[in-house]
């Protein structure tokens, strides 16, 4: 199955039903497509206390203030990107918080920016996601470095992108990679090639048990 039809899917042009078993005779990297409803870009002053009130009102989570942290709950993930700037995904459909963020910060020094038309996310997983990923990039994604409740800014397959270790119910780790839309099918191309001495597979976008 090939998609050519969505503008909503960063698989666009790839043929899905491309797996390929590797020399260990199975399927070391498995790639999925994560629909996020809405990406809202964040900036603010994380000294105000008015801020982080308004913020935690409208989304129910304390705003992260430690570097190259995520906070997570009921489908809405918020990445600190820096002092002033965070990176929040609506993962539920027909949610959106744009409106009533910027409602609760009214009055504030403050930046609510919309970037869902430029921003794709998918996930990397499997027994050899690590290695595949790390082929392209120098950030140590070990268990010990890259821990639940980190994220992390940099450079895979030359573009940019922001990594965050998820979590399924079965303990397996499975990475979602950010990246901005017009980089998306070099990067899983890329990726793809990479995984291609221990095997890949596509799978239905499910975020189901993921931490």
């Amino acid at each position: 199955m090939t998609i050519s039809g969505s503008k909503h899917s960063q698989f666009v042009g790839i043929d899905l039903d491309a797996s390929f078993k590797g020399i260990a005779g199975d399927y070391g990297v498995w790639f999925n497509e994560i629909s996020v409803t809405e990406f809202v870009n964040l900036r603010g002053d994380s000294t105000h206390s008015g801020f982080l009130t308004g913020v935690q009102r409208v989304t129910g989570v304390e705003l992260p203030v430690i570097p190259n942290t995520v906070v997570r709950s009921g489908g809405l993930s918020c990445h600190w990107l820096g002092p002033d700037e965070w990176l929040m995904t609506v993962k539920k459909p027909e949610v959106s918080i744009m409106q009533d963020l910027e409602d609760s910060l009214s009055g504030l020094h403050i930046a609510v920016t919309d970037l869902t038309g430029g921003q794709s996310l998918f996930g990397v997983g499997g027994r050899q996601s690590r290695d595949v990923l790390s082929a392209a990039c120098t950030l140590d994604l070990h268990a010990d470095a890259f821990a639940q409740g980190s994220c992390a800014q940099t450079i895979l397959a030359h573009s940019n992108v922001l990594i965050t270790p998820a979590f399924q119910s079965s303990g397996d780790c499975v990475f979602e990679v950010l990246v901005r839309r017009s980089y998306a099918d070099h990067l899983i191309r890329w990726l793809m090639d990479a995984a291609h001495e221990d095997g890949f597979e596509f799978r239905l976008d499910d975020n189901s048990g993921l931490d």
